[in-house]
């Protein structure tokens, strides 16, 4: 199997056991962090902690720990205030999510703004360097669009495949049913209402190749035996403490998570960790393993000493699925969803996730927000009904069947399915009013064609993909021009502040050097995601993220918003209770603004000869 082990010399956060970075895995099929409509949402400047409980009378409240540090750490004015400029009336927004894992913030924003056929028209650009993160949104964006299930069905099944490891019988059916049909929408051979909605042009021949034959491992009849394999990746992390690993998880959930996401239950993160299984949404049997969560990593051969592609569940086993959908949503419906009574939550994170989602998707269709029926005195006496009960349908017996499905002998032979008719697009994505455009490699050189000269009007930078952002700015691993480095070995810097207040001069230093930084139109909005919903960092390392990912951003010449609590100043002998209350009420993300628009390039005909250019012109 794969070389997962780390060095045992270091400090760990947990003695005789993994410092978290094999837990994490190495392919990233979920985020850690709320969704986001990219256009303009009021989550992305937010701060404190997320999922904090609405409790009448604030009878639990602990003023001493829930003291903000920001309130009274400066006493000099606000900064400036620094906002992007307004989008682009005339034409499409073009957005680019590297490293999203997942199509959360797509949803979120294609029902916020272009729901029921109207709004903008928006290019998605989503960029992965896993093909098994491309493949499965292609699946996403089928289950989004298939309007011949109800929306609750489509929710049932987009939560069931997005973040467990076993899944229902019938989910594990739509998946291998639907898989020649993707297959002909990578081919181009399809005539799929996905074909005007999904582009494949800016992929190499190379990775839709790859793409088909992760599509191909998804169908029932490849073997995958997921509880094995995430034992095993269980084993390596938790090593000898394996037999005590309830300890550890209750230590990161106590540590790591209840403070900032208390909506998600303790039981069920527990189950996460032990099953993988994380969205229960009915009386169901999830016993049949997810096979959009395979995934191949490099190994090296024990015999020969080669490389080999070693499939697997790659995942990550500590980080659970909750983060996307469950911990924040509508501000009109916040205080009846995060109520507590006795210290306990009265609703959990899959409630949030499958009211969240069956309003993202009634917004796609008919362009109207789903809220909670009024509200009612049965709400307020114990035993406390949920309002959420009325929006459920009723709970019917039916038998099942017998005998799955017949298999002919063209499906037996490879042949794609006859479908006569396909159901309609949600309206969101009708007239091409939304476009997904899928990248894959090495993201700098991506950027670097002409086409990309400040193009983007917005950009999602996923926690785990910010290794090209570093390199481009020359602050990657083993960097010998790092310019936030100091020369002197010696030398402690006993207190890091922002790179705009500590080194004012190199705003904008590498912006004509960089792919990324002449890819997006003046005042674009650039939002990174922080580690702050990792488990098991530290949060010293987590902070210390935050001022790297900023002095990437300084280089190329863009400017942060709400520099204070996004970027919080470190001290080199700050105490890791001190960090943890900091990085707590920090902002969820990093959001800044760009520089001007980068020149246009010259075309290269103008400075050809006479000669040259009818040589070229000529056959």
């Amino acid at each position: 199997m794969a070389n997962i082990s780390v060095d045992r010399t270091i400090p760990k956060p947990q003695d005789n056991a993994s410092d978290g970075l094999d837990g994490i895995g190495f392919t990233y099929f979920w985020g850690n962090s709320p969704a986001l409509d990219l256009l303009g949402d009021p989550q992305a400047s937010a701060f404190g902690v997320a999922a904090m409980g609405v409790s009448p009378g604030q009878q639990y409240k602990d003023e001493s720990r829930d003291k903000d540090p920001f309130e009274d750490e400066f006493s000099e004015p606000k900064p400036e205030v620094i906002e992007p400029k307004p989008l682009p009336g005339d034409g499409p927004i073009n957005i680019l999510i590297t490293g999203g894992a997942d199509m959360r913030h797509v949803l979120k924003t294609v029902g916020s703004r272009c729901g029921g056929g109207k709004g903008p028209k928006i290019r998605f650009y989503l960029h992965e360097t896993s093909h098994e993160v491309l493949a499965r949104h292609l699946l996403f964006a089928e289950i989004m669009n298939n309007t011949s299930l109800l929306v609750r069905e489509r929710m049932e099944l987009f939560l069931s495949i997005y973040g467990n490891t076993l899944i229902r019988e019938k989910d594990s059916r739509y998946i291998a049913n639907i898989v020649d049909e993707l297959i002909e929408l990578v081919t181009s051979n399809s005539e799929h209402p996905l074909a005007e909605v999904l582009d494949f042009e800016s992929l190499k021949f190379k990775d839709r190749d790859a793409i088909q034959q992760v599509l191909r491992g998804w169908k029932d009849d490849v073997p995958f035996d997921i509880e094995a394999l995430r034992e095993q990746r269980a084993r390596g992390y938790y090593r000898e403490r394996y037999d005590y690993r309830k300890n550890m998880m209750d230590w990161d959930y106590q540590t790591h998570i209840k403070e900032k996401a208390g909506i998600i239950n303790w039981f069920h993160y527990k189950a996460f960790c032990f099953e993988g299984v994380a969205f229960e949404t009915r009386l169901a049997s999830y016993n049949t393993p997810n096979r959009t969560l395979a995934s191949y990593t490099e190994a090296k051969d024990r015999s020969k000493g080669t490389s080999v592609q070693v499939r697997g569940f790659w995942g990550d086993i500590i980080n659970s699925p909750f983060y996307a959908f469950s911990i924040t949503t509508n501000p009109v419906d916040r205080p009846r969803l995060f109520k507590i009574s006795g210290s306990q939550y009265r609703h959990t994170e899959t409630d949030i996730a499958e009211f969240n989602i069956t309003d993202y998707l009634t917004q796609m269709d008919v362009g109207e927000e789903v809220h909670l029926p009024p509200e009612r005195p049965e709400e307020h006496v114990f035993p406390y009904a949920s309002p959420l009960e009325e929006m459920r349908p009723k709970v019917e017996e039916v038998k099942e069947e017998d005998e799955a499905p017949k298999t002919t002998e063209a499906q037996k032979k490879g042949r794609r399915r006859v479908r006569k008719q396909f159901p309609p697009l949600s309206a969101a994505f009708q007239d091409n009013r939304v476009q997904v455009i899928l990248l894959a490699g090495d993201l700098r050189d991506q950027l670097k064609k002409r086409k990309y000269r400040g193009h983007f009007h917005r950009a999602f930078l996923g926690s785990m993909a910010v290794m090209p952002l570093f390199q481009d700015a020359q602050l990657g691993p083993g960097s010998t021009t790092d310019p936030f480095k100091s020369t002197d070995p010696t030398a402690v810097v006993r207190i890091r502040q922002p790179p705009n207040v500590e080194k004012p001069n190199l705003l904008g230093k590498f912006k004509e050097d960089s792919s990324f930084a002449s890819a997006f139109a003046e005042g674009a909005e650039v939002i990174a995601e922080t580690m702050k919903y990792q488990a098991h960092f530290e949060a010293i390392q987590r902070l210390a993220y935050r001022h790297r990912v900023a002095q990437a951003a300084h280089l190329f010449g863009w400017r942060c918003e709400d520099e204070r609590r996004a970027i919080p100043r470190m001290e080199h002998d700050m105490k890791e209770k001190t960090a943890q209350q900091i990085e707590r009420y920090a902002t969820d993300f990093l959001r800044f603004v760009t520089g001007p628009a980068p020149e246009p390039l010259p075309d290269d005909s103008q400075h050809l000869a006479g000669s040259d250019l009818d040589a070229l012109l000529l056959p």
